[in-house]
């Protein structure tokens, strides 16, 4: 399973982001989105967990949703995984 658009809006939403967000939350800073660092280390440890990539460094307040889901992206295609979840 690919990390989409909407996974990454379903992240955001298990991790404290307002449901009322609008449609460019993807966009906007974690710190523009009210994330704060310990929503910050959730989201990477959720994405080390189902997708066996590390991008908690990356993940600052000015970094954006977007930015994150392209940088799983990247590291699951140099892993050659291709996008997919971990199986272990």
């Amino acid at each position: 399973m690919p990390f989409t658009e909407e996974n990454a809006r379903e992240l955001l939403l298990s991790v404290g982001l307002d449901p009322a967000a609008g449609d460019d939350v993807l966009e906007l800073s974690f710190d523009e989105l009210d994330l704060d660092s310990l929503a910050r280390v959730e989201i990477a440890t959720r994405i080390q967990d189902r997708f066996g990539v590390d991008v908690e460094e990356q993940l600052t307040a000015r970094a954006t949703p977007s930015l994150m889901r392209k940088l799983v992206i990247e590291r699951l295609a140099a892993t050659g995984v291709g996008g997919g979840e971990r199986t272990s």
